[in-house]
């Protein structure tokens, strides 16, 4: 049986994040608005979630993007030094995934599964919309990707999502995150200088010129992170 917008209701939304109050209040809307199961939950419990036998429904968690704990999970996923269980290694470490080319890799290793961004730009009625559509039962093509990592863009518009590759948006949350040049040079495998020069680019599209305007290009943009398992 389904709810509004289509959100079965045997399907769950978890809100993760230290903004408890945020947090209760976005779970009491989509619960109202969705007709769906809907709880803020803590990282313990998400912890605990992953240890657990695999769901029969799929769950959908939106993330803070911007809470501190998320931000240091981001900066050691690489690794898959997280620290949590591999419901959010296995989040992190394919949230910026990419092939060769820069683009994002919708392939099996996606397992269909859909992950992203909500954007601090998004109307109530884009982010209902997107939260419904998570939900629907689709193969990945060419138009849907299986990995949602970003909107088509059309120059710097912030409502046409933005710019940048899978690979510059982790370095850009690397660096957000406090680390230097060479510490997101180790934790990526590459030199310092390919890391200058992903800076350099990151820079040159969201039109920053330093790293402080860069952190807040990302506060000002990124509102939650999302991701189907």
């Amino acid at each position: 049986m389904n709810g509004a917008n289509g959100v079965p209701k045997s399907k769950t939304i978890y809100i993760i994040g230290s903004r408890h109050l945020d947090n209760k209040a976005l779970a009491r809307f989509l619960a109202q608005e969705m007709s769906a199961c809907c709880e803020a939950v803590t990282f313990e419990e998400v912890e605990a979630m992953s240890r657990q036998l695999p769901p029969l429904e799929p769950r959908l968690f939106l993330f803070d993007a911007l809470d501190s704990r998320i931000q240091a999970m981001i900066v050691d996923a690489q690794n898959g030094t997280d620290g949590n269980g591999p419901l959010l290694t296995g989040f992190f470490s394919r949230l910026f995934q990419e092939n060769s080319n820069g683009s994002s890799t919708p392939g099996k290793a996606m397992s269909g599964r859909p992950c992203g961004f909500i954007y601090r730009c998004d109307s109530t009625e884009q982010f209902l919309s997107t939260v419904g559509d998570l939900f629907v039962d689709r193969k990945p093509s060419a138009e849907r990707p299986a990995t949602l990592y970003m909107r088509p863009v059309n120059g710097h518009a912030h409502e046409e999502g933005h710019p940048l590759s899978p690979r510059e948006f982790h370095i850009l949350f690397m660096m957000a995150g406090g680390l230097s040049n060479k510490g997101i040079a180790a934790r990526l495998h590459i030199s310092s200088h390919t890391v200058r020069t992903h800076l350099y680019n990151i820079f040159r599209k969201i039109d920053v010129g330093n790293r402080v305007q860069a952190s807040l290009w990302v506060h000002e943009h990124v509102e939650r992170f999302f991701c189907v398992m």
